[in-house]
C-alpha cells in the first residue's frame, strides 16, 4: 500500500509527498526509485498518481523494481516570497528527505531518478543540473544529503529552458530523456525548447533521448506505450549499478 501525504518539511503545508513502494524488490540491495513533480505552471496541480497516463507510468515503474514518488510543492505566491527558485528548493529538499528514507523504504539512494511534467520538467532539470543543494555542514542530518537525481526525465518541455537548465548544465551531467508531443503551434510547450535542450546535450556529451509521438520534429515512436517502454529502458540503462 502506499504511504500517502507524507510531510517531507515543515515549511510549508505542500510539503507533502506520496509513496508507492515496488511490486518486486531488490534481492541484494535497495530498490531504484523514480521522484515525479506534476506540472501547472507553477501556480496548480497535484502528485495524484492514481488515474490515467500518470498511474499507468506509475504502474509500469514498480512492476520494474522501482519505488515511486510523487510531490506536491508550494506555488508562486509573492507574499509568501516563493518564487521560482524557491520553489525549486523546496523540490531539492524533497529529494533529500527520500534519500534519508533509503533504509525503512529499502531503495538505494544512488539510483534515484526525477521527472516531471511542463513545470514539472523544468524542476527536474534544475535539479539535475544546478549545483547539488547538499550542505555539508549542517547541523540537519537531511539537508547534508545531495538533492542531485542520476537520471533525469522530462515531458512536455515548457518556455523557461534557458533559465532552469541550459544556463546550469555542464559535461558528465545527469543523462536526459525527453518526451513531447507538442506541435509547433503550442506556445507554452514549444517543440524549440526540446530541441535547444537536447542539442545542449549533444554539445556536452550528455547522454539524451528525445522522442515524440509524431508532431514535432522530435524522433517519433509508433504510441505512449512505446515512449513509456523507452523511458524506463533510458533509466535503467544510465542509472549506476
Amino acid at each position: 500500500e502506499p504511504l500517502l501525504n507524507v510531510k517531507y518539511d515543515d515549511r510549508h503545508e505542500r510539503n507533502v509527498l506520496d509513496y508507492w513502494p515496488p511490486r518486486k524488490s531488490a534481492q541484494d540491495k535497495g530498490s531504484p526509485v523514480f521522484v515525479w513533480f506534476h506540472g501547472g505552471g507553477f501556480r496548480q496541480g497535484d502528485k495524484q498518481l492514481r488515474s490515467g497516463r500518470m498511474a499507468v507510468m506509475r504502474k509500469a515503474y514498480q512492476d520494474a523494481g522501482y519505488a515511486v514518488v510523487s510531490c506536491n510543492y508550494p506555488f508562486l505566491n509573492r507574499k509568501e516570497k516563493i518564487g521560482y527558485l524557491e520553489i525549486v528548493e523546496h523540490c531539492a529538499r524533497a529529494v533529500q528527505f527520500v534519500r534519508s528514507k533509503a533504509e525503512e523504504w529499502k531503495i538505494d539512494p544512488a539510483r534515484l531518478c526525477c521527472g516531471g511534467s511542463s513545470a514539472g520538467a523544468l524542476i527536474s532539470e534544475a535539479l539535475g543540473y544546478h549545483d547539488d543543494y547538499a550542505d555539508a555542514e549542517s547541523s540537519d542530518r537531511v539537508a547534508r544529503l545531495s538533492s542531485r537525481p542520476a537520471v533525469v526525465v522530462s515531458h512536455w518541455q515548457p518556455i523557461g529552458t534557458q533559465e532552469f537548465a541550459l544556463r546550469y548544465m555542464d559535461k558528465g551531467e545527469a543523462p536526459l530523456f525527453l518526451f513531447s508531443d507538442a506541435p509547433k503551434s503550442d506556445r507554452g510547450h514549444a517543440p524549440a525548447e526540446a530541441v535547444k535542450i537536447r542539442e545542449k546535450c549533444k554539445e556536452l556529451g550528455i547522454p539524451c533521448e528525445a522522442i515524440s509521438l509524431g508532431r514535432n520534429e522530435l524522433t517519433a515512436v509508433k504510441d505512449v506505450q512505446t515512449a513509456l517502454r523507452r523511458q524506463l529502458k533510458f533509466c535503467d540503462k544510465h542509472l549506476p549499478e
